[in-house]
């Protein structure tokens, strides 16, 4: 019996993602004014999104009853890859960060961040709170 559900681990490898796109957006707000600097996204979701559904790249196929299946620990493979955003709206300096968009992402970031957070605050009380009624 384990502890621990899959959306434990979910919540868990979903704020270490955050935790990075929010790395990456606060040097786009911090290089606003850098001359020639391209703002950059951290893109997770499409690959979190696929290894909750099992399909993490590579068909696997389960041969005996003890085998991790095609989900297995997808989920905690996760990475995220920063690209550089392509942008038509550039300044004289050459430099293409919109202070306003990276802001409402920075703030869209840290309220997923913060759901993720809660939800695993509430996982904790229940256990809690079951360790106290079974004494």
């Amino acid at each position: 019996m384990r502890i621990f559900d899959r959306t434990m681990g979910l919540l868990e490898r979903t704020m270490d993602l955050r935790a990075s796109r929010h790395r990456v957006i606060s040097a786009n707000i911090a290089n606003e004014e850098t001359p020639g600097y391209r703002p950059k996204e951290y893109r997770f979701l499409e690959a979190l999104g696929a290894a909750t559904r099992g399909q993490d790249g590579a068909p696997i196929r389960v041969t005996h009853a003890l085998h991790i299946g095609p989900r297995g620990d997808a989920v905690g493979r996760v990475v995220g890859k920063t690209e550089t955003m392509a942008t038509n709206d550039m300044g004289l300096d050459q430099n293409s960060v919109n202070l306003d968009m990276e802001l409402a992402k920075l703030s869209d970031n840290a309220l997923n961040f913060n759901t993720a957070v809660s939800v695993i605050s509430i996982r904790f009380r229940q256990l809690l709170a079951a360790v106290r009624d079974a004494r």
